[in-house]
């Protein structure tokens, strides 16, 4: 699907099983703000096993991040 077509149905053909958390999960990625968010976080050290995120990412987002690394 061309990122500028959102409109074209036969781009979300691939969704038609989706469960409620993958859908969110496609709205997230496709979130420049989520995504820049994300990037900061990535390059942020944590300890194996921390959640990454800050309280307020979680509730901003709905999603935390353990560092599997």
């Amino acid at each position: 699907m061309s990122r500028s077509d959102w409109t074209d149905p036969a781009g979300y053909e691939h969704m038609r099983g989706y469960e409620a958390a993958e859908f969110a999960a496609e709205y997230l990625i496709r979130n420049d703000d989520f995504v820049a968010e994300c990037d900061r976080l990535a390059h942020r050290l944590v300890t194996v096993g921390e959640l990454a995120g800050s309280p307020d990412f979680a509730a901003r987002w709905g999603a935390r991040f353990h560092n599997l690394c």
